[in-house]
């Protein structure tokens, strides 16, 4: 959420700097050619502008995105369960990683969580006490629970698994 609160505040001062740079544009067609150069020129001003902000909001749609997808790719365990609501059901998708983060990703809300190791002679994780997943790294098997609830393994990546737990 605070990326995503840094990306606007980006676009939005990006587009505040974009606007003001361009009203040197009318200026400058008057200087150049008087009256027909300033219509020229207040004519070309917003569509410099939305071209310029246009690529600022592309690009950073594109670097969240890929961000992201970064994340997704960093996982050693994904996790996809479901939650109901009174009004909606939601499908929730976990990206637990090796260095102690996980991503929730839903339809409403993409947040952060700590993945917390079960114990140390376990060979499992936790997130929120909600999401816990236990590993059978031996015979390759994950068992997924949300809120005790089974819930569906989607990925394991298991090179990662073996490092994460020392073995």
């Amino acid at each position: 959420m605070e990326e995503l609160l840094s990306i606007a505040f980006f676009v939005v001062v990006f587009g505040a700097i974009v606007i003001a740079i361009s009203t040197v544009i009318p200026l400058y067609g008057y200087f150049r050619r008087r009256w027909k150069g300033l219509a020229i020129g207040c004519l070309v001003q917003p569509v410099v502008c939305a071209v310029f902000i246009g690529a600022a909001i592309g690009g950073a749609i594109f670097f969240h995105n890929q961000k992201f997808n970064m994340v997704k790719n960093s996982a050693m365990v994904t996790v996809r369960s479901i939650e109901h609501d009174v009004n909606d059901t939601d499908t929730l998708t976990w990206y637990l990683k090796t260095d102690g983060e996980c991503l929730m990703d839903s339809k409403n809300d993409d947040d952060r969580f700590d993945v917390i190791r079960l114990d140390s002679l376990s060979v499992g994780v936790s997130v929120e006490d909600r999401i816990v997943v236990r590993f059978d790294i031996k015979n390759q098997k994950v068992s997924a629970t949300d809120f005790d609830q089974p819930a569906e393994v989607v990925d394991v990546n298991w090179e990662k698994v073996r490092d994460y737990f020392g073995k």
